[in-house]
């Protein structure tokens, strides 16, 4: 498809095979299993069950942004393309209960359920104390962080954040440990067990964590930089990228005051070795300027082959090594199988020197037929 598109054909040179290959080295395939959630005794989170219970109880009936279009509704004319307008806006609103307020907390309870399930009851508990502690902030009257978000609004979404009872997690080394998920704990054996070959060949440790969800990153961290087995022996940075969209300016975008650091700044301390470990979303597969890792982790499986092969093209180092995780049962494998069984025969393909098109052939010849021809340029010569 590629040829197609570019009218090309797709080759790898030949003459610098060798010397190519001491400066590339493919990394030692592994992977890993954790076990799912259990249906029977399921993670629990205190903060995250009070914040389901203010949430199922409210109404969209109350919420400014309704009352505001109701009011401008019953000041339009009849009949009038403005108030058509406007009685639509309304009732899409109400059907979808997407105000500002209401969707953002729904998204919110969301998302702590995913972290409930994939990390565990704490990283849970730390999430929506802290999304809460940002959202207090940012719906003060008095933050202009958001500066076309209405008081009303403001007032509205601090109203019913005050009605969610919470409490800060404990940094103790047992809780912490005792209420992470199969997941978080079979990650942590892969790095200690990473860490210990690498220096066992009197290399450096280096790794890199790949993550589809910003909050998960953060989360994870978190939970890694107090883990009993991880706090003393890694150091930790993130990497989430940014974003310009709508959601990304609302007071659930906790990452825009989590990160300890700039990206250029925790960039440069994993190359100088200040760091040791970076958890990143896929902005870390391509187009940022990172160095080669001995130990690529994959937390989530890859969505695609491209993911895939870029996240593991990370992991360049002399025995370097590219580890994917996988839930049991999960039948996410087969889709590696697959990728693998494709990017095999591309490679038998851009190895074969015998590929070249007809026009590429008829050039050949072409050339071979006209060495002794010249090419002059009249007005210089």
């Amino acid at each position: 498809m590629i040829e197609g598109n570019l009218d090309s054909v797709i080759r790898a040179p030949h003459n610098t095979r060798l010397e190519l290959a001491q400066f590339v080295h493919r990394p030692i395939f592994k992977h890993v299993m954790y076990d799912p959630v259990s249906l029977t005794n399921p993670p629990f989170s205190t903060n995250l069950a009070a914040l389901s219970s203010v949430v199922s109880a409210l109404n969209i009936e109350d919420d400014p942004y309704v009352q505001s279009l109701r009011k401008q509704l019953g000041k339009a004319t009849s009949r009038t393309t403005e108030h058509l307008r406007l009685d639509q806006k309304l009732s899409k609103v109400i059907l979808k209960q997407d105000s500002f307020t209401h969707k953002g907390l729904r998204d919110f309870e969301r998302t702590a359920h995913v972290i409930l399930e994939d990390l565990g009851s704490w990283a849970a508990d730390w999430y929506v104390w802290e999304v809460i502690q940002q959202a207090k902030r940012v719906a003060n009257p008095y933050d202009n962080i958001i500066s076309t978000w209405k008081n009303s609004e403001k007032a509205y979404l601090l109203n019913i954040i005050n009605q969610i009872v919470v409490s800060p997690v404990s940094y103790y080394a047992d809780d912490i440990a005792e209420e992470t998920s199969d997941k978080v704990r079979m990650l942590i054996e892969v790095l200690l067990s990473e860490k210990f070959d690498t220096e066992a060949e009197n290399e450096s440790y280096s790794g890199l964590v790949f993550v589809q969800r910003r909050d998960t990153v953060l989360a994870l961290a978190e939970i890694l930089r107090h883990h009993p087995f991880t706090a003393d022996i890694f150091r930790f940075g993130c990497l989430i990228g940014s974003s310009d969209s709508a959601y990304r300016h609302s007071f659930l975008d906790i990452t825009r005051t989590m990160l300890r650091d700039t990206q250029e700044d925790t960039l440069a301390d994993f190359k100088i070795g200040e760091k040791t470990v970076i958890i990143s979303t896929a902005v870390a597969e391509e187009g940022i300027d990172i160095q080669a890792c001995g130990s690529v982790v994959r937390w989530d499986p890859p969505q695609n082959m491209a993911s895939w092969a870029q996240s593991r093209g990370r992991a360049r180092r002399k025995r370097s090594t590219f580890t994917l995780m996988f839930m049991r049962g999960s039948g996410d494998q087969g889709n590696v199988t697959k990728w693998e069984k494709l990017e095999e025969e591309m490679v038998r393909l851009y190895n074969d020197p015998a590929r070249v098109s007809a026009e590429e052939e008829a050039m050949v010849i072409a050339d071979e037929d006209d060495d002794d021809l010249e090419f002059r340029v009249p007005s210089t010569g």
